[in-house]
């Protein structure tokens, strides 16, 4: 004979208190509860020993109750009949539920002993249900269906509750709580209440959660007095201003799934658009679930911004969480948790890897099948969508952002402090993005949408990585179909093979000179081994004994490649006035900047050849900087400053190792000695300090005693820009000293305040990495 399963009343506390682990967790069900029951609001209140938790919802009949609430492991969301006769406003809200499992109402007897559910639908009496889940508890040999629910109904909801707004809704009064509630933990319950609908969505503000605490109402009002932020209040509005405090500051990666089997990626970096593209989707498992994934990461300048607006440490926040059906996945994304495997993933380089300490952001999912929660809630059943899920993230996210902040933002050291992209726009930066476009333009079944020009542009001819950067956007502009590209790649070329003519000739003239010298280098042998540390100073400076045939030789030919371009550039520009073509404002003004760095280069140069060789200081070397500036100071610029004013170096008497081009450190102290002059200085001091560690840099920090910043430049670093002059100069002399500094991946500041009480001119300070 067939027989039934006989169910005992133990059955309460496995699908109870021994499943649902977690109060905030059982506080979640209930809240995602209300949500499915198409409340916008719902407010929770601690107090007299209780826990009260009203929503505005659609409310439950007496069907509603017996039927369903009573049905144990039943769920009317699984089936389908959950909204079945409700007529009620569901505008912008999807019918796929947070919950499907029949059991989160038994969040209930996790938070307390005891329970009084009042509900109402519209156009039906209040229901009042009573349920004492100890009864349940008293002897597990009784069958779970032998104890009885009180069910009463009423024209009112009971006076100990809150009447939902309009009133229809639900409302659940648990009492004999299991838990205390202290302030602290109510904080805590208030941060995890903000993650638990996706707080990167603006439609998450379409549904409240409030906190009513009456005896912590007191402490905040302290706290206001105090000034405390929202996070550090009970009680008020559950909010989350995350997608304000990091859109604008950070580096982010946008991915989407489409349904008809695409991956949409985009990239940008702190409000700047870099690339879109577009590929064939190699997850079929994930095409008709709407998958969307937004991760970001957070540079130092960020994680800064965020624990003062947040109130937190970023990494105590979360990092990447996931949302089903709008709904956290509860824990994926707290801290310590590993879901995607990326921690792991990091330990194997941490210079190499982002960690999710690096990274927040949200993946979005829509559907069920395939992304069950565990029923203990504690994340998501591994199958083959999960599976795929995570390998999606993994390769099309975090690798992806990885080859843009590793492999270029992390070689800038300074880009870490700056909230924009002004350090991407730099010459070095944009070369590095514009071959990572142009290798992601290059792959197989990668189709570039579209890509930030300002970034991915010409950069200019002075940079080391200016042909490397032509040949990337060259095959970027024949992958792109982009004649316009092409044409400017062309020209550019045309005037690379032109000036490496003239270089050509230049070397050829200092091979012949290279040759005689070396005779006269073998005969003062002995001499130099007497003064070998003294020639190790002054390297770069050594006089020779007067200027002879070699000399001159070289110095022409090394003039002609600078003037031969001022040359070039003029023809160019005289034959578009010639033929009456419309020069722009910018035009002239880049032309002009160009003549004027040459020009720059020319003085250098043959200030240069009245100490001493031009070839060492035309190539790039890989020396000692701090003994450059220093030599360079002392012999130079105190032979060639303008009359009236004194030129002292004071350095720390430490080393600082790198390659550099001799001529352009030359170009920045003759501007900034030029500069002084112009402000009617008498003395500039250039100060030199190497900070220590496994990266040493050098910071120069220039001061005058001159009439300092005349103008009220707003904000100050605008001194920098190309035309911008305190005095009546060009404009150009600054800017080439930023030019030359962020060409070795330095920093310029200007300083409002003087550098002494003797010097109380203008103050600059340059940072330069090792």
């Amino acid at each position: 004979m067939l027989q039934p399963f006989k169910i005992s009343t133990g059955l309460k506390d496995l699908i109870g208190r021994g499943l649902i682990t977690d109060d905030f967790v059982a506080v979640f069900e209930l809240v995602k509860n209300s949500c499915d029951a198409h409340a916008k609001s719902v407010q929770i209140r601690f107090g007299e020993g209780k826990i009260v938790i009203t929503d505005n919802g659609k409310g439950m009949s007496r069907d509603d109750i017996l039927n369903k609430w009573l049905f144990v492991a039943y769920s009317a969301k699984r089936d389908g009949t959950e909204d079945d006769g409700h007529h009620g406003d569901t505008t912008g809200r999807s019918r796929i539920y947070a919950g499907a499992k029949g059991v989160g109402r038994f969040s209930c007897d996790r938070l307390g002993k005891r329970l009084l559910l009042s509900s109402r639908a519209e156009g039906q009496p209040v229901q009042i249900l009573e349920v004492d889940w100890t009864y349940y508890e008293q002897d597990s040999k009784q069958e779970f269906g032998q104890i009885k629910i009180d069910i009463t109904e009423s024209g009112n909801f009971p006076d100990s509750v809150c009447q939902p707004e309009g009133g229809i809704g639900t409302v659940l009064e648990i009492n004999g709580l299991r838990s205390e509630w202290g302030r602290e933990e109510l904080l805590k319950l208030k941060q995890e209440l903000a993650k638990l609908i996706n707080p990167f969505s603006s439609e998450s503000k379409s549904f409240e959660i409030e906190i009513v605490a009456l005896d912590e109402q007191d402490e905040d009002q302290q706290e206001v007095a105090r000034c405390a932020t929202q996070d550090k209040l009970v009680n008020g509005r559950v909010e989350n201003p995350i997608l304000d405090v990091i859109k604008q500051r950070t580096t982010s990666i946008h991915v989407l799934i489409s349904a008809k089997g695409f991956i949409e990626t985009s990239l940008e970096d702190r409000g700047e658009m870099i690339y879109r593209i577009k590929e064939s989707s190699p997850y079929r498992e994930l095409v008709d679930d709407n998958v969307g994934i937004e991760i970001f990461f957070l540079n130092r300048s960020a994680k800064v911004m965020f624990a003062r607006r947040m109130g937190l440490p970023s990494v105590q926040f979360g990092s990447i969480f996931l949302f089903r059906n709008g709904f956290r996945v509860f824990p994926i994304g707290r801290e310590n948790d590993d879901f995607f495997g990326i921690t792991r993933r990091q330990q194997q380089g941490t210079r190499r890897f982002l960690g999710s300490r690096d990274l927040i952001g949200h993946v979005e999912i829509e559907g069920g099948e395939g992304f069950d929660e565990t029923t203990s809630r504690d994340g998501l059943i591994r199958t083959p969508k999960v599976e795929e899920l995570i390998d999606c993230v993994r390769d099309k996210c975090v690798r992806r952002l990885e080859r843009y902040v590793v492999d270029i933002t992390w070689k800038d050291r300074f880009d870490k402090d700056v909230e924009d992209t002004s350090r991407m726009m730099l010459d070095g930066s944009s070369a590095r993005i514009t071959q990572l476009v142009s290798r992601l333009a290059d792959t197989e079944g990668v189709e570039l949408v579209e890509y930030n020009p300002n970034l991915i542009r010409i950069i200019d001819e002075k940079s080391e990585a200016f042909e490397s950067s032509l040949k990337a956007l060259e095959l970027l502009a024949e992958k792109t179909g982009d004649e316009a590209l092409l044409a400017r790649v062309a020209q550019a070329n045309a005037r690379i093979k032109y000036l490496q003519e003239r270089e050509a000739e230049a070397q050829e003239a200092e091979s012949r000179a290279e040759a005689r010298a070396t005779m006269a280098e073998r005969a003062a042998a002995t001499a130099q081994a007497r003064y070998g540390e003294e020639r190790e100073r002054n390297r770069f400076l050594m006089a020779a004994a007067s200027l002879d045939e070699d000399t001159i030789l070289n110095l022409h030919h090394q003039i002609l490649i600078h003037a031969s371009d001022v040359h070039l550039g003029v023809r160019r520009m005289m034959g578009k006035l010639r033929k009456s073509v419309p020069v722009r404002k910018e035009e002239w003004i880049d032309f002009l900047e160009r003549v004027s760095f040459r020009n720059s280069q020319i003085m250098t140069a043959s200030r240069f050849a009245t100490k001493g060789g031009y070839k060492q200081q035309s190539a790039e070397d890989r020396t000692d900087l701090v003994v450059y500036i220093r030599d360079y100071v002392k012999t130079v610029s105190s032979l060639w400053a303008p009359r009236g004013i004194s030129v002292d170096v004071f350095d720390d008497g430490k080393k600082l190792e790198r390659a550099f081009r001799p001529i352009e450190i030359g170009i920045v102290i003759d501007n900034l000695v030029s500069n002084a002059a112009k402000a009617r200085a008498t003395k500039v001091g250039f100060f030199l300090e190497v900070a220590k560690g496994s990266k040493p840099e050098l910071s120069v920090r220039v001061a005058d005693d001159g009439e300092g910043w005349t103008l009220p430049l707003e904000p100050i670093e605008d001194a920098f820009e190309k035309g911008v002059t305190t005095t009546d100069g060009s404009g150009l002399g600054l800017y080439h000293v930023k030019q030359v500094i962020e060409g070795l991946g330095g920093l310029v500041e200007a300083k409002r305040e003087p550098y002494s009480e003797e010097l109380l001119g203008a103050q600059l300070v340059l940072r330069i990495p090792s």
